[in-house]
């Protein structure tokens, strides 16, 4: 008994020398700011926010919050996003980690953990609360031709993929004026063209190479129909399958951006976004009136000509080479290097063919997003490295 009391008064003791040390609690200090996420960088947490709200497996189908991943896992910013290309000059498009940085108007610098572009580059749920997206202001698209003044995209919705999938600068530029033999054109690097992410440019109508002796028809629907001038590239990438049929639901549309899948060994198309009642309502096939077939038949003819020393030595002034390299399956690259050997052409203004070439060709729609436009710059080329 002497024991318990002597344990217990041991503990009072002790106690009330904790109490004394720590004197009255007062009242707590205001909240500091959010704190920023050491995985995406630079981004708090909203005010109030709950995260059973989406990450609950009773809600998860409201929200589609796993259903997106899954989608996103068949898409090509999934596995061909080329996300190890994160050094500072190339994470803002390539990952994540670049992206929300350049929409956070900070310095874009190289993504040593890079990821590729995923939930958080398009979206910003943590900190806003929503599914809303990151980009919604109207594009500025650079241009590729001498004399020419950069142009806006405003998509609606597609200005988020414009800010990826635009042009980039180009030097040296070709110019429509340049038309005399004694006007030449240098150029030392392979990849003289504006990248690959001229979607933008190929929907908005713009930054083509335009031959002065061309008359050129203008656009199709899709540049001004008030469905894709809203809704942008959505419209077509990001439709759902009808709900009255069992497939593709997560293979195509949604999340994936895919147009394209396969369906038990048969390549198939989700059209579900072209069938609207303001488009093509009785579309049965991506290759629509055979643009896809007419402007592949363009773009091989016109690799067919480039390939062709007979052809294009009429125009060399430096190596005497062809203008490309590589093939349909492999890629093609610009047949130029440094030195002795640049590729030199003169006129200059023939050089227009091999960069509206490299445009229609990266842009993968095969006419698609603009068929009008890409079948006058095909055609145009073609005429061109016919004269003599």
């Amino acid at each position: 008994m002497k024991k318990i009391l002597l344990l217990g008064s041991t503990l009072l003791v002790a106690s009330l020398v904790v109490s004394a040390l720590q004197g009255c609690k007062g009242p707590e200090g205001p909240a500091g700011p959010p704190g920023e996420s050491t995985i995406l960088q630079l981004e708090g947490f909203a005010e109030g926010i709950v995260c059973g709200d989406c990450h609950n497996p009773d809600t998860d189908t409201t929200y589609y919050v796993w259903a997106r991943k899954y989608q996103w896992e068949q898409s090509k910013h999934f596995y061909g996003g080329d996300y190890e290309r994160a050094g500072s000059a190339c994470a803002e498009c390539h990952t994540t980690e670049g992206f929300i940085q350049k929409t956070a108007g900070k310095t874009v610098t190289a993504a040593v953990n890079p990821s590729p572009p995923g939930c958080f580059a398009c979206h910003s749920p943590h900190s806003r609360g929503d599914f809303s997206l990151r980009v919604s202001s109207p594009v500025t698209l650079l241009a590729g031709i001498a004399g020419e003044a950069d142009v806006t995209f405003d998509f609606g919705k597609g200005n988020l993929c414009a800010s990826c999938h635009r042009p980039r600068s180009i030097s040296p530029k070709p110019d429509p004026t340049k038309t005399a033999v004694t006007d030449t054109i240098t150029i030392s690097n392979n990849r003289w063209y504006q990248h690959y992410g001229v979607q933008s440019s190929i929907l908005n109508g713009t930054g083509g190479f335009k031959f002065t002796d061309y008359t050129y028809a203008g656009n199709s629907a899709h540049t001004t129909a008030p469905l894709i001038k809203s809704e942008g590239c959505i419209q077509c990438h990001m439709a759902n399958p009808p709900m009255t049929q069992s497939y593709p639901f997560g293979v195509a549309g949604g999340h994936t951006m895919n147009i394209r899948y396969d369906l038990h060994g048969t390549p198939s198309s989700l059209l579900e976004g072209c069938k609207n009642t303001a488009c093509h309502p009785t579309i049965t096939s991506v290759d629509y009136h055979s643009v896809q077939t007419i402007v592949t038949a363009y773009l091989d003819t016109l690799a067919t000509m480039m390939t062709d020393t007979s052809i294009v030595n009429k125009w060399n002034k430096g190596a005497k080479v062809p203008w490309l390299a590589g093939d349909a399956i492999s890629g093609y690259t610009i047949n130029a290097g440094s030195g002795s050997n640049a590729l030199k052409i003169a006129p200059a203004s023939r050089a227009g063919a091999l960069y509206n070439f490299m445009m229609v060709e990266h842009d993968l729609s095969h006419g698609v997003h603009n068929s009008v436009y890409v079948i006058d710059l095909l055609k145009s080329s073609l005429a061109e490295l016919r004269k003599p």
